[in-house]
């Protein structure tokens, strides 16, 4: 492994910062008040030392995945300014689990443009919890870790009165001319409440230290109402919620967003029964979502062919939609010094999605016809404390899920069968004829059955350490976009390497086994908890070289990547150590510090995967008195030259390149400021000394005359200089 967190350039710009130190504190004022914007609450630790890690909403940020940076082997993999996607020890996308007040939703089309937390604005998010390490059983499902935002929500009145209440917020910053507006109102009594909320998100192209990036802005809209009642140990909550993006960039990807409507419901039930706890939720989501290759950046000429809709530039439309729908029944009770959960977890999810020519409108491909996933699961969890010292988890989780899709169709292949003479073998139209009859004729239903496990046990071994074990085993089912996509195209849940890809209904479900080890120490004023974790990922579904001869010279001619890729499943390998610490140094200073450091490699053939977060270190002098205070964090990412060759070493593939990613460091500063009980405001700087640096989880540029160029990795935002006003009454 590589560490190279001191370059030169870095040792310098930690140099000024320090130097720096003296002249941001003496500008601020000398009193504070911890402010609660957002959050990121890391849980699952040891009940015997009660800790939380707090992360405040970095400047403006309207992506709410951002807030992973703080976690402890956390990250986020942006293709867009609103597509970030949770990243966890190597792992993103499907692998984890994420929710949004309990409810599972995943990606807003078929490259997930509209990753889950797309549909909660920052303004509107209460915190984001995240279960480190291993996720108990009750958590859900997903192999790569947990994750649940919630909205936020006025509490009850303490009186049987009602009250009228609100959460503001303004924010601009100076990256990208971006603002926030957003807003919880709300009356509520002793019993009931009643709240709607808004958000008004919208920034132009953003500013790097070479220039302004192209294709980077967005606009996005979200209303809400809801509804809570809680008496005598009932407590019943209804929402329902409308997102509307529009004209917003996703450079990493090979179109941009024209469109988002999206409505999500979401309704619980929970109550105590003799001692028994019960707890009901139902959700579902509407998305219906267009994509655009000329809408935001120039259009692409990707294809020679002679035929109408290759002549010329190569302008593309995608419309697709979604519904899905899923509900959670869970018990508990308890059981001496213990707690047993069991329960059942359901979701379904339908999805369609298809390709146009805006110049020519007799062309299409049905990318995806009904393709649909169903899944039901089990799931039962024991844990207790045994005497004065140990604390023990058990849990398991039976799942079925039932995968189908309905028959595909395109217009070269129509081509054939209007007049086979005409297109024999070795042309394209006949090549998408042979892929589309293929995969029509072939058995499109997979059933999976996938069982879970977790063992954790935590140990009080003195009064200042405490050692935590973990072993699982957990399963993840392809993706339909992974067994269904059938003409090869980038339709892939957002991987942003620029190959194209073709499914795989064979494909078996991935079976990842893990092991922990953690420790928390603490010791007067000082506390330290490192995380050693090592995961082998059997059938680990990963891109490999595609054979079909027709996939090849439709993806060369037609597609624009004359060496596209497979889901195949393969076997994979994640280990590393990811670590908390802080001190206390007097009443108004202290430090704290989070590191990361992930390897992750293919086992079947010597190689790393694909878009995994470099080492990092981020470490935060801060500043806390009555009313202000102060965050001054420095940020260390170390060189990444662990490359995926099989997504990324391809000469002949010009949307992508098989290239190092350099060492840097940010400056970041943030002051808060409360000016009474209601009234909040805060200020400061990212990217304080305007570093020039290159995100390795950013993806590849796909936008053509972008100061970026094409198939090299995004350039990062320059200097961010931040307000935001907050108001609650």
């Amino acid at each position: 492994m590589s560490h190279k967190f001191l370059s030169k350039r870095t040792a310098q710009t930690l140099t000024v910062f320090l130097a720096s130190l003296p002249i941001l504190i003496i500008a601020s004022s000398t009193s504070f008040a911890q402010e609660n914007i957002e959050e990121v609450i890391i849980i699952g630790r040891q009940e015997f030392i009660e800790k939380e890690f707090t992360a405040t909403r970095a400047g403006a940020n309207v992506d709410a995945a951002k807030l992973m940076n703080q976690v402890p082997g956390g990250a986020a993999a942006n293709n867009g300014p609103l597509t970030g996607q949770i990243q966890y020890r190597g792992m993103f996308g499907p692998r984890i689990n994420v929710r949004v007040d309990g409810m599972l939703i995943h990606g807003g089309g078929p490259n997930w443009m509209a990753p889950p937390l797309h549909h909660i604005p920052a303004g509107l998010m209460q915190d984001l919890t995240v279960e480190q390490g291993i996720p108990s059983i009750s958590t859900g499902g997903g192999i790569g870790g947990a994750a649940t935002a919630h909205w936020k929500r006025p509490a009850y009145n303490i009186s049987n009165d009602w009250k009228f209440s609100g959460d503001t917020e303004t924010a601009l910053s100076s990256v990208d001319s971006g603002s926030s507006v957003s807003g919880v109102f709300g009356l509520s009594s002793a019993n009931q409440r009643i709240y709607a909320v808004g958000s008004f998100d919208e920034g132009d192209d953003y500013e790097s230290a070479k220039g302004k990036v192209s294709a980077t802005e967005y606009d996005r809209d979200v209303y809400g109402l809801g509804y809570g009642f809680s008496k005598g140990g009932h407590e019943f909550e209804v929402n329902i919620h409308k997102i509307k993006t529009e004209d917003t960039g996703t450079p990493g990807l090979p179109m941009d967003i024209d469109w988002f409507n999206t409505e999500v419901w979401n309704a619980s039930y929970k109550t105590d029964l003799n001692g028994i706890g019960l707890e009901v939720r139902v959700y579902g989501s509407e998305i219906d979502h267009g994509m655009s290759n000329s809408l935001l950046r120039p259009t692409p000429d990707f294809s020679s062919l002679m035929l109408p809709p290759f002549i010329g530039d190569d302008a593309r439309s995608v419309v697709t939609d979604s519904e899905e729908s899923g509900f959670k029944v869970a018990l508990d009770w308890a059981v001496g010094n213990g707690t047993v959960i069991t329960g059942i977890e359901g979701k379904d999810g339908k999805h369609n999605a298809a390709v146009y020519d805006p110049d020519f409108t007799p062309f299409f491909v049905n990318n995806f016809n009904d393709s649909d996933v169903e899944s039901l699961a089990v799931f039962g969890e024991w844990s207790s404390l045994i005497g004065k010292n140990w604390y023990v988890e058990a849990g398991f989780r039976s799942e079925e899920v039932d995968m189908s899709t309905d028959t595909v169709d395109a217009f070269p292949a129509r081509l054939v069968d209007m007049d086979p003479a005409k297109w024999p073998m070795g042309t394209p139209p006949r090549a998408v004829w042979l892929l589309r009859q293929n995969f029509n004729n072939a058995d499109r239903s997979q059933n999976d059955r996938n069982l879970d496990w977790v063992l954790k046990s935590r140990y009080q071994a003195t009064g200042n350490l405490v050692v935590e074990l973990g072993i699982a085993r957990k399963n993840r089912s392809p993706l339909y976009q992974e067994r269904y996509l059938w003409i090869p195209l980038e339709a892939n849940a957002g991987l942003g390497d620029g190959n194209n890809y073709v499914g795989n209904p064979l494909l078996e479900p991935e079976e990842s086994h893990q092991i922990e080890l953690g420790f928390d120490w603490s010791f007067g004023d000082f506390y330290f908890s490192p995380r050693i974790f090592r995961r082998q990922v059997d059938d680990y579904i990963q891109g490999v070289s595609a054979t079909n001869m027709a996939v090849i010279g439709v993806s060369a001619n037609a597609n624009g990547d004359p060496t596209p890729l497979i889901f195949a499943n393969t076997e994979a390998e994640f280990n590393g150590v990811d670590a908390t610490f802080g001190a206390k140094i007097n009443d108004s200073w202290r430090l704290e510090g989070v590191v990361s450091i992930v390897n992750a490699d293919r086992k079947d053939i010597s190689d790393s995967l694909y878009r995994v977060a470099p080492d990092n270190l981020r470490l935060s002098l801060l500043y806390e008195a009555n009313t202000f205070n102060a965050k001054f964090e420095q940020v260390f990412i170390a060189e990444q030259h662990q490359l995926s060759r099989t997504n990324t070493f391809d000469p002949l593939n010009v949307n992508n390149s098989f290239v190092n990613t350099d060492s840097y460091s940010l400056t970041n500063v943030f002051l808060t400021w409360m000016l009474d009980e209601n009234l909040t405001v805060s200020a400061g700087a990212e990217n304080l000394f305007d570093e020039d640096y290159v995100d390795h989880l950013t993806g590849f540029n796909r936008v053509l005359s972008s100061r970026v160029p094409r198939g090299t990795r995004m350039f990062g935002p320059g200097r961010n200089l931040f307000g935001r006003v907050q108001y609650r009454w």
